[in-house]
């Protein structure tokens, strides 16, 4: 049986149709990603355009005013209570000599515990030390207008 071979015409049209067809595909994605791309700096400037509208403010009565004052002057003197109490924890030294400080503890019930053990002291000083600085940034925090 002879083989058929395919004539040279027929197989440039087909290499030229998914050429054709290829190109076409290539423009279809390129016009859809700038499409895309249009569509997202739309969006963002909307979004944009929304955020930059401010809504009126309301207007505080007298009262919130005064209350409002009252309360930042009362976080002012924690902070400074907090500030004042973390600087005396700095000043506080304590040296590698064995019983040169001691600490004593008193609860509610009258319990006392005293110790002069030295590493132990410079740990809870560094505890307390820490958890000033956090109060006092969380004081901070709530001082807003």
């Amino acid at each position: 049986m002879p083989t058929k071979v395919p004539r040279a015409g027929a197989t440039l049209m087909t290499k030229s149709r998914t050429n054709s067809h290829a190109v076409e595909v290539a423009e279809i994605i390129q016009a859809t990603e700038i499409e895309t791309s249009f569509i997202q700096q739309m969006e963002a400037m909307e979004a944009d355009q929304a955020a930059s509208v401010e809504l009126p403010k309301k207007v505080m009565t007298m009262q919130e005013k005064i209350e409002l004052i009252e309360n930042l002057e009362l976080l002012i003197e924690k902070r400074a209570k907090l500030v004042q109490t973390r600087s005396e924890l700095e000043r506080f030294r304590v040296s590698s000599n064995d019983f040169n400080c001691s600490m004593r503890l008193n609860d509610s019930d009258g319990n006392v515990f005293t110790t002069s053990f030295t590493a132990g002291v410079k740990k809870v000083i560094e505890f307390l030390k820490t958890a000033f600085d956090a109060s006092i940034l969380e004081v901070e925090n709530e001082i807003n207008f």
